[in-house]
């Protein structure tokens, strides 16, 4: 009896000296699969959402969607920022690869820099945000949650009126003219008075479509968000430029992107020039005016 005891006790250390010399020489294949099976069963846990609401399916040169969420660069990340920002999602939680070691640093980048600001000009103003929260949880999880602008409500009723206005005025969606986005233009600019009066954080909301619409008052933004919903309704391809204190819209057409500035053609801001933003290249808008108007080129490849 003692004699098994003592010999199962030595088949026991056997097998533990050889379990730990496997261990410590095959340590690095041993933490390869083991980091292979938790970074596996992490890209399982990602949901990707089964919807999308008022994508904008452009294939545009400064942003691109993706459908792989396991960033390797930081360029991956910027097409997952976009991506859940373009398709409408609430929010959206993926994980950082152990393998690139700069993925929390690049997210607080973006998080902290000027590419989310410069993503909400390129997706349907319906999707765009008050805030893009970044929440970094633990050493790898990045959680996404996108403050939306626009509420549900209000994105019905501008849908309804859109669609109203489109049909009253005989414009064909499916192959909409110049003549019916001066029409949508000339709307705008007679229908709308720009709040001299607005400061930031007013709960007057003119930033807003929806307020130049139903209220008749907006700044430029309030313009500019109408004018994109309009053409995003008759699926021409556009976006916003941004400035520290302007906005307004850029639009394909004819094969060539042309800017559309609706409140510097509105007569109350500058009298009798109702059309001399309206579809201009960039050097006839940087001509006009290049104090209001001055853009980093460089930051929208359309333009390069």
């Amino acid at each position: 009896m003692k004699l098994t005891k003592i010999l199962l006790k030595i088949v026991f250390f056997l097998i533990v000296l050889i379990g730990t010399y496997i261990f410590i020489v095959k340590f690095d294949r041993i933490k390869y699969y083991v980091d292979k099976l938790i970074n596996d069963y992490k890209i399982d846990k990602i949901i990707v959402p089964d919807y999308k609401e008022h994508n904008k399916e452009y294939n545009f040169k400064t942003v691109q969607e993706t459908n792989d969420f396991v960033p390797k660069n930081i360029d991956d990340l910027k097409k997952i920022y976009y991506t859940v920002l373009n398709n409408g999602w609430d929010s959206f939680t993926f994980y950082c690869p152990k393998e690139y070691t700069e993925c929390v640093d690049a997210v607080k980048t973006l998080a902290d820099g000027k590419y989310t600001e410069l993503i909400n000009n390129y997706v349907s103003p319906f999707n765009s945000y008050i805030k893009y929260n970044t929440y970094i949880i633990g050493d790898d999880k990045i959680n996404l949650t996108v403050d939306k602008l626009y509420t549900k409500d209000e994105i019905t009723k501008l849908e309804e009126f859109i669609d109203k206005f489109i049909s009253d005025n005989n414009i064909n969606k499916d192959n909409p003219t110049i003549d019916d986005i001066k029409t949508i233009h000339d709307y705008l600019v007679d229908n709308i008075t720009y709040d001299k009066d607005y400061k930031q954080g007013d709960k007057t909301l003119s930033n807003k479509a929806s307020t130049a619409i139903f209220n008749g008052i907006a700044i430029c933004s309030g313009y500019t968000d109408a004018l994109a919903m309009f053409l995003d309704k008759l699926n021409i391809p556009n976006f916003k430029i941004t400035t520290e204190d302007h906005v307004w819209n850029l639009v394909y057409f004819d094969n060539k992107w042309s800017h559309i500035d609706v409140t510097w053609d509105d007569d109350e801001v500058n009298k009798d020039n109702n059309h001399n933003f309206f579809m201009i290249d960039t050097d006839k808008l940087l001509e006009i005016d290049k104090l209001k108007h001055n853009f980093e080129i460089s930051d929208y490849l359309e333009l390069n």
